[in-house]
């Protein structure tokens, strides 16, 4: 399941960073994410599965 942040940022042009967050919410209330990098965290998985079932 992804659940992308709270923050999801529409006009962010892409970072190229990312990180997995797991089962815990971040502690940071700065955890945002473009859709850029979401887009590319969701191929990056599709290609090399790291996740499964996890």
């Amino acid at each position: 399941m992804l659940t992308p942040p709270a923050l999801l940022g529409s006009d962010e042009g892409r970072t190229g960073r990312y990180r997995i967050g797991g089962e815990g919410v971040p502690e940071t209330p700065s955890a945002h994410l473009s859709y850029a990098d979401l887009a590319v965290a969701q191929v990056d998985e599709a290609e090399k599965p790291a996740l499964h079932r996890a």
